[in-house]
């Protein structure tokens, strides 16, 4: 049974990032703004030099634009800035510094409290780090990234509930901090 009810995304409340190969998801609850684009492919069918149908289709990848305060070990691991060969403290960036993979959890709610649960499996950072400094600001600029999300092994970029619509009970307690792909689907007996 699918929510009938408009859910219209409003606040997002809590962000969690989880870097390939660990366990646990670090949260980053200080959201400015995000925006999920989605990508499409289309295909035309024409007769006679005329387009007479067309069928668009998901590809599974899209990007997201945040704008966020972030922990600085969160920021340094995003952008691959971690160096053995460097001094204790130090981090750089440069031609050896490999985006790593990761996910990422949303709790977002409408303008009614009501909740929906996001899922991106498989993003990466799509920029160079961004930092945008204005002296004598009377607000603190939030770092604004682009990140790539693209389809995990089952074809899927994102995964989304409202929670007021889900039976498995188990499934929501999980999502944020313990989010897998094989959470979310039905397993044969």
């Amino acid at each position: 049974m699918a929510y009938t009810k408009v859910f219209s995304e409003f606040e997002v409340k809590k962000i969690g990032i989880k870097f390939e190969g660990e366990t646990a998801f670090e949260s980053a609850d200080c959201v400015g703004s995000m925006e999920d684009t989605a990508t499409v492919k289309t295909v035309s069918k024409k007769c006679r030099g005329v387009e007479t149908k067309t069928r668009s289709r998901g590809t599974g990848a899209g990007e997201i634009a945040l704008s966020i305060h972030m922990p600085y070990d969160m920021y340094v691991k995003m952008f691959g800035m971690e160096d053995d060969s460097l001094k204790d403290g130090v981090v750089a960036y440069g031609e050896d510094s490999l985006h790593p993979v990761f996910s990422i959890t949303e709790l977002v709610e409408d303008e009614d409290g009501n909740e929906k649960l996001k899922a991106y499996p498989n993003c990466t950072m799509k920029e160079a780090p961004k930092v945008s400094v204005e002296n004598g600001a009377e607000e603190v600029a939030e770092i604004k990234c682009t990140i790539s999300y693209s389809p995990d092994h089952y074809g899927k970029g994102m995964y989304e509930v409202v929670t007021a619509d889900a039976k498995d009970q188990d499934m929501i307690s999980k999502w944020m901090d313990a989010f897998t792909t094989e959470l979310v689907r039905i397993t044969s007996a």
